[in-house]
C-alpha cells in the first residue's frame, strides 16, 4: 500500500482496515478513546482515601496500630491506583485507543516485512527502511 501510494500520508488505522478505507472520503469510524477511570470513580476513590485516612489516624490515636497498619495499606494501594489512571497533570489517562494501537501493529509489521526483505535483498531492503516512515501515518518517499 505505502510503494503503490509514494509520498503520500496513510493514517496507520488505514492500513490495518485495508485498501476500501484509504479510497473512501469518510474513513474509518474511530471510536473515542476510553478513560481508565471515569470522573465518578476518581471521586468514589478520593472519598474512600479521605475515609481511610480519617479512620487510620483515629486508629492511630486508639493505639490499634496493627489496624491502622492495614489500612495504611489499603490507603497506598488506592494512591497508586490513582496515580497510575492520571497522566501528568493530573487529567484522566485512556486506554490505548484504536488509532494506537493499529500505529504499534502497523509499524511492527512493517518492520519485521523489512527485515524479510532485507534477508533476501540487501540493497532494497536499505532502501525501504530509509525511505519508509512509520507512526500514527505512514509513507514511503523514494529518492
Amino acid at each position: 500500500m505505502l510503494i503503490a501510494n509514494p509520498r503520500r500520508e496513510i493514517a496507520a488505522i488505514d492500513l490495518v482496515v485495508g485498501v476500501a478505507a484509504v479510497n473512501s472520503a469518510k474513513g474509518p469510524a474511530v471510536p473515542p478513546a476510553q478513560l481508565v477511570l471515569d470522573r465518578e470513580a476518581r471521586q468514589a476513590y478520593r472519598r474512600l482515601l479521605g475515609q481511610l485516612h480519617k479512620e487510620g489516624a483515629d486508629l492511630e490515636a486508639r493505639g490499634d496500630i496493627g489496624h491502622a497498619v492495614r489500612l495504611r495499606s489499603e490507603r497506598d494501594w488506592l494512591e497508586r491506583e490513582l496515580a497510575s489512571a492520571a497522566r501528568i497533570g493530573g487529567r484522566s489517562r485512556s486506554f490505548a485507543d484504536e488509532g494506537e494501537r493499529a500505529r504499534i501493529s502497523v509499524g511492527k509489521a512493517i518492520w519485521r516485512s523489512l527485515a524479510r526483505i532485507t534477508d533476501a535483498d540487501a540493497f532494497i531492503g536499505d532502501h525501504l527502511r530509509r525511505t519508509i516512515h512509520t507512526g500514527m501515518r505512514c509513507s514511503y518517499w523514494p529518492a
